[in-house]
């Protein structure tokens, strides 16, 4: 969080904003967690634990709308979606190259 969201003004290292006075704390502290969650779901899709990692980007984006987990979270379901593929069956295969004429 780069401003406060009472007033808008530029948040220093205090945990309250310097214009309004308005307590931070809290809102830092979700920040800080969906971070965290952000982090170990790269360490489980890392590790190769696609349900963990799954859910901990699930629960960062609960917390916290960040784009690179809702990107990684797009990746996750588009990739998911196909369970063909997650079992080991082949690729289909591709269409003949004269597929529009029938």
């Amino acid at each position: 969080m780069d401003r406060c969201p009472n007033c808008r003004a530029r948040i220093q290292e205090d945990p309250s904003c310097r214009r309004c006075g308005m307590d931070l704390t809290l809102l830092l502290a979700v920040e800080a967690a969906a971070a965290a969650l952000l982090q170990a779901a790269v360490r489980r899709l890392a590790a190769g634990d696609v349900p963990a990692a799954s859910a901990a980007l699930r629960q960062s984006l609960a917390l916290r709308r960040d784009p690179l987990a809702a990107s990684l979270f797009g990746l996750l379901a588009a990739e998911t979606s196909v369970p063909a593929r997650a079992l080991g069956a082949p690729a289909a295969s591709p269409p003949s190259e004269d597929w529009y004429l029938t």
